[in-house]
């Protein structure tokens, strides 16, 4: 059997340096490319949740806060309370913050509101607040309390729904930066303070914090439509916000800086009983 001669002088054959660094700086950039889209997948799952989360305690609130608004009804009686609106003064002035680009800021406001509901032969006020919100955002909150017409005045009734200390309220939804109820006559104007009150006397409107109007709405008087604005802070910016110490300018800072993560939602809701609202007089 013949062999071939080996040569002892031979040597095998491997990578040279050139191509290991070759090598090593594709499959780094193979890895860097995979993890940036990772990160991307990541970031955008993140904030599907994120989205999911808001919407779906957003809508829950504004579900309880329609049906509640839209079952409003009249106490009839002469100058007797049927709705309250006013902005908060626990909680002004209001938390600003500043749009992106710079060029704008938005300013959150968060407001009391109680009203009358009437079931049969009982009556029923309702008050939503914003409760624990001493930094500037708190938790939407509702209080309700029942009692027959001649059994108490319907005044008294809603002023004993808006007094009441924030452990009576049930909570409704966490992270509430600005809340607002804005009411609108049949026609779709929205019924402000004006230096002549263009509608019935029952229907008081009267200049608030901020150029925002104050309203009360008595004995048979109603708006046809209640819009509703409601800000929510995003859960992961609401858990960093809550490290800050309460009151502080760091926390009112990071506020301002994250217009970014609020969440607005508008709804208009139409008070069945209020659909004749309009003026008396032209603007």
């Amino acid at each position: 059997m013949n062999q071939k001669p080996t040569n002892p002088t031979r040597r095998r054959r491997g990578f040279s340096l050139l191509e290991l660094m070759l090598a090593v700086s594709i499959m780094s950039i193979i890895v860097v490319a995979l993890y940036g889209m990772f990160y991307q997948v990541q970031r955008g799952l993140r904030a599907n949740v994120t989205q999911v989360d808001v919407l779906e305690g957003s809508r829950a609130a504004l579900d309880i806060l329609s049906r509640d608004v839209a079952a409003m009804g009249p106490c009839d009686r002469a100058w007797g309370t049927n709705l309250v609106g006013y902005i908060s003064p626990a909680y002004w002035p209001p938390t600003l913050q500043v749009m992106a680009g710079g060029r704008s800021v938005r300013t959150n406001v968060l407001q009391e509101v109680a009203f009358l509901t009437r079931y049969g032969r009982e009556f029923t006020a309702l008050s939503y607040r914003v409760i624990e919100a001493n930094n500037g955002v708190g938790v939407l909150a509702r209080y309700a309390t029942n009692a027959r017409p001649w059994e108490v005045d319907p005044t008294n009734l809603i002023a004993a729904a808006l007094n009441q200390p924030p452990r009576r309220f049930t909570p409704v939804l966490d992270g509430v930066i600005h809340f607002q109820a804005v009411p609108y006559d049949a026609y779709g104007l929205p019924m402000i303070a004006r230096p002549t009150n263009i509608y019935a006397p029952e229907v008081v409107l009267e200049p608030d914090f901020g150029g925002h109007t104050r309203y009360a709405f008595l004995s048979n008087a109603l708006p046809a439509y209640l819009e509703i604005e409601l800000g929510v802070l995003e859960p992961r910016t609401l858990e960093q916000f809550k490290t800050f110490p309460r009151g502080s300018d760091r926390a009112k800072q990071f506020l301002a800086e994250h217009a970014g993560q609020v969440h607005l939602f508008r709804q208009r809701v139409p008070v069945r009983r209020g659909a004749g609202m309009r003026p008396v007089f032209s603007p």
